[in-house]
């Protein structure tokens, strides 16, 4: 069976996490396959293919659309293990040559998980919730526009991915997680903190710095972790 509860090193066992947890959390969230499932990227690279020498690889598909800069930008971040659909979606949208599909795509490739607007719901009346996601902007705008009373239960959006008051660093970086945690003035409790993500080394870059964690893997997996750190039946 997969692992998916991280505890902080902080904890002695379970039992110890839930006394604290259950009084004193507070969450971070990422979007992508987690508060929102993601179709995944077979129907981008149907659609490149339509506008020239089908692309073999997601990447190439980029390379074949962006300007030099913005590819360079893109190959960066892969070969750091950073590559994401959003981030290529926001190249998308300024594409001029992009196939109609592609877009009508990239506006539909996200959709709530069911039962999670509930949950959060609930979670709310006692905890603080934060969104903490290396989505690209204008998918992040897009989904806020869509499902604004979703986004309303956030009380901040601390991507820092998003915020140019901040230094640009993301997930997995150990930065990315230690920022946040100042952000939001709780840089001295990041053991209160469960961190919510559907990428293991997400879940592993949080846990070495200190945060507790849940790796997503289906809604029903997420609730039954989340009562059982919390302490709840």
């Amino acid at each position: 069976m997969k692992k998916t509860i991280y505890l902080s090193p902080v904890f002695k066992d379970l039992h110890d996490a839930q006394n604290t947890l259950s009084k004193n959390a507070f969450f971070l969230f990422d979007i992508h396959q987690v508060l929102f499932h993601c179709k995944g990227i077979q129907p981008i690279l149907k659609a490149l293919g339509k506008i020239q020498n089908k692309p073999r690889t997601f990447m190439q598909g980029i390379r074949t659309l962006c300007k030099p800069h913005t590819w360079k930008f893109f190959r960066n971040l892969y070969r750091q293990g950073n590559h994401i659909t959003e981030a290529y979606l926001d190249v998308a949208q300024s594409c001029p040559s992009l196939h109609s599909e592609l877009l009508n795509f990239s506006n539909n490739i996200y959709r709530p998980h069911k039962g999670m607007y509930t949950l959060l719901s609930t979670l709310k009346e006692k905890y603080n919730l934060y969104l903490l996601s290396n989505i690209g902007n204008s998918t992040l705008t897009r989904l806020k526009t869509e499902y604004p009373d979703y986004f309303a239960l956030m009380t901040e959006d601390i991507n820092t991915i998003n915020r140019p008051d901040m230094p640009l660093v993301w997930k997995p970086q150990q930065q990315s997680y230690q920022q946040a945690l100042t952000v939001i003035k709780q840089q001295t409790t990041p053991h209160h903190a469960i961190f919510v993500d559907d990428k293991r080394k997400n879940i592993e870059s949080a846990h070495k710095a200190g945060l507790n964690a849940i790796r997503f893997t289906s809604y029903k997996q997420f609730e039954k972790d989340l009562h059982l750190l919390l302490g709840r039946k």
